[in-house]
């Protein structure tokens, strides 16, 4: 006979066991291909994503004042080598008759560009013209508004009521970033491009620009263009040159959010390597008697291992074929959800080959590797010792696993990296069964204690089958430890942002409007509900950091204020005496800005200003959530005579204490109406920053839990094979008067057992885990404080528990089944 057909037919001996174990290989190879497949798509494509979407143009040309005048325009438009367009922003409200719809919901910001179809916007069309003179909305915008190209769009500006015709529909882009719902509009306005005569005549801004963006075409130098440009720029005095940079920071963070999700996604293909190493060492030792006959007969014990390596094998290839034919459909699950939580869009395909290898090797290696030790026993077994019916004691496990063990937990104590999650569960492994039988000891008198006869059998039959027991346990184990870990950390990180972000606002509104006029923040001062404003500057400087042009936030305070609008938090001193304190010369660096800049307190940094570059000596790091972290403070006279801006856009809100939130927006919204840009709050902020978090660790939690299901099966599958050995035993007992619920729930109490050892110590690795990451791990340079987390912890131990439970159902009906006729035939 074939010698696979042999091997299938063996598989087929015991169907559901094949099966599980089986499906602890689909799951573990679908895991490994999802997350390589998913994360190397997202590697690839976040920077392109960054690149089109932010660097379309290569130099910014910005106003002092407001706006500046269009002529300006027309000197750069005339460089060769080079594209560029101009453009003006304002804000306005959309008029619709819309029942639910409030004012702050029909906030728009419209867009005027000199040219419309050129690549600095980068419209794609889906239906329309751009070169007919009208309105340009996304896709995303015509859905929620249900408008079609030809349709007419109504705007109610400081001016009256403005129409026109839509005349091109585009996919989603930056340019026209917009909410994606009517309820999301509360926070985010609505954008609209249009052609920028229209804009300058509906608000009365005729030869007015705010910004010119030019790109170098192909073939031109940029240096020299640059230089081109500085000189423009200082000829006409009104206006300042920056380059586009693209924080490619931003993917530093992403960057540890990857690592994890590694280790999730391969946690499953090596759990499924226990399952496949305890059910074919089962196996084998089921197996023996036929194995000895074989050999009786002249079979080598080459050809005996060959035998199984064949069974072992066709089980790998099948569980791969499924495994990758599900990661295929998992691997486009994460991928959606991964730049949902970044916020990018893609448009591209899956990089799928570097997964598919990765997945196919381990799919197929790893089980082999796994059942290498019960492959070689199968060629070990004695004839002689087979067809005795005395069974020989097991030998004693040497110590210096044991050892080995405690060696490698510990030196995870030393490793300032997320990856010493993998000592350190190597560790666990190679320990684990000493913590097993101790486990089992304590629980023996509880089981007898509360379960009576079925408790002390269960306990008796987890000390007798202490190490298969304990390698179905270990599973479990790994899986609890890490999602304690995962779900501790998101916790954590979600309220150590929280805190930094409420005592580092400003206050309880940050108000972004086009610009600030002078009689402005009197008038904040006097809205219902306002207890107190205040005005602040803001400018991106540009700075060289090794090597690279980046963009560096600085923000404008004032001694005066800054203690009632706290921007930032300092432990030695307020923040007033801080700022009281600064000389002309320095500057004050948040955590992040200061990490990045990898200097000293004392040391010099230099920025770009339109007197030149200017080096500022960086006296104090202070604690902030301002642009997510990263920035620098000024005194205001400072910033204005460096940067030489003539107005603010900012504003900083405390209300009243008898005022919601939402009713503060929506008066500050009906005394500015469509001047307002944007309006966001410190509880805006936390809401993004934990639907981030929550979002970024709830997709490591859902490889996890995958992790966790395979445990399950590792339950299922080493009951199935305790029940298999113990026919005759249960037989008997059903014929001395053991009922079928005794039996049932003695497998069942076998099976908690498992799931109990599994999580209590699962949940001790975890709080391990938490508090060696918190010695060292930090998003945004922000730390966390270590602390144990309970209501997370009774959660993953219920559900882990549940898992052992649920797991053990089918094998306590099995066992519970069992007849008396067929145990004493049983062989």
């Amino acid at each position: 006979m074939n010698p696979w057909q042999i091997a299938w037919r063996n598989l087929k001996r015991r169907k559901l066991r094949t099966f599980l174990t089986m499906l602890s290989i689909v799951i573990g190879v679908a895991s490994t291909f999802a997350v390589i497949s998913s994360v190397e798509t997202a590697k690839k494509t976040f920077p392109l994503y960054l690149q089109q979407a932010f660097g379309k143009a290569d130099f910014q040309i910005s106003g002092t004042d407001a706006y500046f005048p269009e002529e300006t325009f027309r000197s750069f438009e005339q460089i060769n080598g080079t594209a560029s367009v101009s453009a003006l922003k304002q804000n306005t409200k959309l008029l619709l008759d819309k029942e639910g719809v409030s004012a702050i919901q029909k906030r728009v910001d419209l867009t005027g560009y000199s040219r419309l179809d050129t690549a600095l916007t980068g419209f794609k069309v889906v239906e329309g013209s751009l070169t007919q003179g009208g309105a340009v909305i996304t896709d995303r915008t015509a859905g929620v508004w249900k408008a079609r190209v030809g349709d007419t769009i109504s705007f109610d500006t400081d001016k009256g009521v403005r129409e026109i015709r839509i005349s091109a529909i585009v996919k989603y882009t930056v340019e026209l970033m917009g909410p994606s719902s009517w309820m999301m509009a509360k926070y985010h306005p609505w954008s609209v491009a249009v052609p920028l005569p229209v804009l300058q005549d509906w608000f009365g801004l005729s030869g007015k620009i705010q910004g010119i963006q030019v790109k170098a075409l192909p073939g031109t130098d940029k240096a020299a263009l640059e230089g081109q440009l500085d000189k423009l720029v200082k000829g006409y005095g009104n206006v300042y040159m920056q380059p586009i940079l693209i924080d490619y920071d931003s993917l530093d963070e992403a960057d540890t959010f990857f690592i994890a999700l590694y280790l999730a996604g391969f946690l499953g293909i090596a759990l499924s390597a226990f399952i496949i190493f305890n059910s074919m060492y089962v196996g084998i030792k089921e197996r023996k008697n036929e194995f000895a006959a074989l050999k009786t007969i002249g079979y080598t014990p080459e050809q005996l291992r060959s035998f199984v390596l064949l069974e072992v094998v066709l089980l790998s290839v099948i569980g791969t074929a499924f495994g990758l034919l599900f990661g295929y459909g998992l691997a486009h699950l994460l991928k959606m959800l991964i730049f949902l939580v970044f916020g990018a869009d893609d448009e591209g395909g899956m990089s799928l080959g570097q997964g598919f290898a990765i997945s196919v090797c381990a799919g197929l290696l790893m089980p082999v590797a796994a059942a290498l030790y019960p492959i070689r026993q199968a060629g070990k077994i004695s004839v002689i010792e087979a067809f005795k019916e005395t069974r020989t004691a097991p030998k004693s496990r040497g110590k210096w696993w044991g050892i080995l063990g405690v060696l490698l937990i510990a030196s995870a104590f030393f490793i300032n990296h997320l990856l010493l999650v993998a000592p350190l569960m190597l560790g666990i492994v190679l320990v684990f069964p000493y913590l097993f039988r101790g486990a089992v000891i304590l629980l023996r008198p509880v089981y007898r204690k509360l379960f009576g006869f079925s408790g002390q059998i269960a306990a008796s039959n987890l000390n007798r089958n202490r190490t298969r027991s304990a390698m179905t346990s270990i599973i479990l184990c790994m899986g609890i430890a890490m999602i304690v870990l995962m779900s501790s950390l998101n916790s954590a990180l979600v309220q150590s942002f929280e805190r930094v972000i409420y005592s580092s606002y400003g206050g309880n509104l940050d108000i972004h409007l086009h610009h600030i006029e002078k009689t402005d923040l009197e008038q904040l001062k006097q809205v219902e509900g306002v207890a107190d404003a205040q005005t602040y500057p803001t400018y991106s400087a540009i700075w060289n950091l090794d090597g690279s042009k980046r963009k560096l936030p600085v923000y404008g305070i004032g001694a005066e204020w800054i203690d009632r609008f706290p921007l930032f938090s300092v432990s030695d001193r307020t923040p007033g005496e801080l700022v009281r304190g600064l000389k002309k010369d320095e500057i004050v660096l948040d955590k992040m800005a200061f990490k990045a800049w990898g200097g000293e307190i004392g040391g010099a940094i230099e920025l770009a200003t339109l007197q030149g570059t200017q080096s500022f000596r960086v006296v104090d790091v202070v604690e902030s959530m301002k642009n997510g972290g990263y920035g620098a403070f000024l005194p205001t006279d400072r910033f204005k005579e460096a940067f030489g801006l003539k107005y603010e856009r900012n504003a900083l809100i405390l209300k009243d204490e008898n005022a919601s939130p939402v009713q503060l927006r929506e008066n500050i919204f009906d005394r500015f109406g469509g001047r307002i840009e944007e309006m966001f709050g410190p509880e805006d902020w936390v809401s993004v920053m934990s639907a981030t978090y929550t979002g970024s660790f709830a997709i490591i939690d859902f490889l996890v839990i995958l992790s966790i299901l395979i445990s399950g099966i590792g339950i299922a599958n080493t009951l199935l094979i305790n029940i298999m050995e113990r026919v005759r035993e249960l037989g008997m007992m059903r014929a001395v008067g053991v009922t079928r619920r005794q039996v049932n729930r003695m497998v069942l109490l076998e099976g908690l057992g498992m799931g109990t050892a599994a999580t209590v110590i699962g949940c001790a690795f975890g709080i391990t885990l938490v508090y060696l990451t918190s010695t060292f791990m930090e998003i945004r340079s922000l730390t966390y404080r270590f602390g144990v987390p309970w209501t997370i912890i009774a959660i993953i131990s219920l559900f882990g528990l549940a898992v052992s439970l649920i797991a053990s159902f089918a094998p306590a009906s099995r066992a519970s089944k069992t007849r008396l006729s067929e145990a004493l035939r049983y062989e």
